[in-house]
C-alpha cells in the first residue's frame, strides 16, 4: 500500500468546519471507521526486557463528537526465541479528515472547480462543491464602519488643546463625535449580529461572496484570513448570473427591507468630501453580477 503524501494533501487550514467535513463523508462512505488496527508479527531472537506504554488522546473534534480514546501497550520478554504481534491504532484528525474528504471529492469527479483552474460562473450551479484560490476581502461594509471607529479614534488622540475662548464649541463636537460614534458602532455590531462575516474574492470571470461562520476560524481570529492568498474550498447556495440580479452585503441586517434607492441615499453619508483624505475603502453594499454565495467548508494554505 502506497502511503505517500502529495502537497496538495499537505494542508494548513485556518478555517475548518468540522463537523461538515465528517458529515459529508459518512455520507460518501455509508459511514466509516475512525480507528484502524494493523497487525504485523516478527521473530526475536534473544531481545531484552521492553515495554512501551502510550496514551493517544484525540483533540477537537474527535473529542468533540466521537470521544475516541486510545490507549496501546506492546510488551517483549526475553526469550531464546519468541514470536510477538503487535496491534498498531491509527486515528484520523481534523485535517486528514479534511484531505480525505476534499481527494474524495477530485476522485469522484464532484469538485466543478479546482484551485489554480478558470471559474465559468455560467456553469457553475446551487449545490456545487468548488475550490478557488485568492485573497480574500472583509465584507466592504463592515470594512468602512471599522474604518470611522479608528478615524475617531485616532482624531481623539491628535485632537489640539483648544483655545479658552472655544472650549465650549470644542465640547459640543466631542459630544457630537461620540453620538456618531456609537451610532457607526450599533450599526458594526448590526453587521456582526449572526456570527457570520462576508469575505469578497475577486475573480477574473465574477466575484465569490465567503460566508464564513466566526467560530470555526483558527484562534477565533478573522485577520489571520486577510493578507494572504489561500484555497477556499465551498459549497455554492446561490448564483447570480443576470445583470438584474446582485448579492446584498447587507442581507444579513434590519437594513434589508430598504429598497436599492434607499439604500443608495443612505450610503451617500460615507462619501462626504471631508473623508476623502482617509483612503476609505471603496463604498459598496451590493456585489453585481457574474456573482455567487459560497459556504466555506476549509479556508487553508
Amino acid at each position: 500500500m502506497d502511503n505517500k503524501a502529495s502537497k496538495d494533501q499537505l494542508i494548513i487550514p485556518i478555517y475548518l468546519n468540522e463537523k461538515t467535513v465528517l458529515d459529508m463523508l459518512a455520507i460518501m462512505e455509508d459511514g466509516f471507521s475512525m480507528v484502524s488496527e494493523i497487525s504485523s508479527s516478527n521473530q526475536d531472537i534473544s531481545s531484552t526486557n521492553v515495554k512501551v506504554g502510550g496514551g493517544i488522546s484525540t483533540k477537537a473534534i474527535l473529542d468533540k463528537l466521537l470521544k475516541i480514546q486510545l490507549d496501546g501497550s506492546l510488551q517483549k520478554d526475553k526469550n531464546a526465541s519468541t514470536t510477538s504481534e503487535s496491534k498498531l491504532e491509527k486515528v484520523h484528525t481534523n485535517v486528514s479528515l479534511l484531505s480525505k474528504f476534499r481527494t474524495r471529492l477530485i476522485d469522484n469527479d464532484m469538485m466543478i472547480c479546482k484551485a489554480g483552474e478558470n471559474l465559468d460562473f455560467s456553469k457553475i450551479e446551487t449545490g456545487d462543491f468548488i475550490e478557488l484560490e485568492g485573497e480574500l476581502q472583509k465584507n466592504p461594509m463592515i470594512d468602512i464602519m471599522e474604518k470611522f471607529v479608528d478615524v475617531f479614534r485616532m482624531a481623539e488622540i491628535f485632537a489640539e488643546k483648544p483655545e479658552l475662548g472655544s472650549k465650549k464649541m470644542a465640547t459640543e463636537k466631542r459630544n457630537s463625535d461620540k453620538a456618531t460614534l456609537k451610532q457607526i458602532k450599533s450599526f458594526l455590531d448590526e453587521l456582526k449580529h449572526t456570527g457570520t462575516v462576508d469575505f469578497i474574492l475577486e475573480n477574473p470571470n465574477g466575484t465569490l461572496v465567503v460566508s464564513a461562520q466566526e467560530q470555526y476560524l483558527s484562534n477565533d481570529n478573522i485577520s489571520e484570513i486577510l493578507g494572504g492568498t489561500f484555497k477556499i474550498l465551498g459549497k455554492v447556495i446561490k448564483v447570480c448570473k443576470n445583470n438584474e440580479e446582485g448579492i446584498n452585503l447587507l442581507r444579513k441586517t434590519t437594513l434589508n427591507i430598504l429598497d436599492r434607492e434607499s439604500l443608495t441615499n443612505f450610503m451617500t453619508i460615507f462619501r462626504d468630501p471631508d473623508l476623502a483624505q482617509f483612503n476609505l475603502p471603496e463604498v459598496r453594499f451590493i456585489i453585481e453580477s457574474p456573482a455567487a454565495i459560497v459556504i466555506p467548508i476549509a479556508i487553508y494554505a
